[in-house]
């Protein structure tokens, strides 16, 4: 029986969640791959909420139907096109190709047809740590800490 002795807390900074998570790939590294993998789209849901326009309610129930990296890069484009100098998911990802490898990874473990040593799991569990660092800096410059209390909309903003 698995038995997860560390936790990931929404409260941690990225720096503790990141080293948690490494710390799971010596004794579970296919645990550790499926917590990078859902700390990457926990991130990215949260980029896209904050840098939004539109009211939160209306972005969580559109992302609700949002599943896979190529549907995650459409409603990037459609949701954050507003942004001063916008650019796109695979741009702002620094390493678009090993992310994508990683899902794959995911998936494949995920519905049971791989399994993952730590030597395996862990270029896939780094890529998407990279990839969180490139989406909290991409939200920061954009004056959105995903890590913080996200602002609340009720209402479309206007752009400027």
């Amino acid at each position: 029986m698995l038995k997860l002795k560390r936790n990931v807390f929404v409260g941690d900074t990225p720096e503790v969640q990141g080293r948690q998570i490494r710390n799971w790939l010596s004794d579970n590294p296919s645990v550790a791959l499926v917590v990078a993998a859902t700390y990457f789209e926990w991130t990215l849901c949260r980029a896209l909420i904050g840098l939004s326009v539109r009211p939160n309610t209306a972005v969580r129930g559109d992302l609700a139907n949002v599943f896979g990296l190529d549907r995650y890069k459409e409603f990037w484009r459609f949701e954050l096109g507003h942004l001063r100098e916008a650019r796109r998911l695979p741009e702002v990802v620094k390493d678009w190709k090993s992310v994508t490898d990683a899902f794959d990874a995911r998936n494949r473990l995920v519905h049971g047809r791989d399994r993952y040593t730590r030597k395996m799991a862990s270029p896939h569990v780094e890529s998407l740590l990279r990839a969180v660092a490139d989406l909290r800096e991409y939200s920061l410059t954009h004056g959105c800490d995903v890590a913080e209390r996200l602002p609340v909309r009720r209402k479309a903003t206007k752009l400027a």
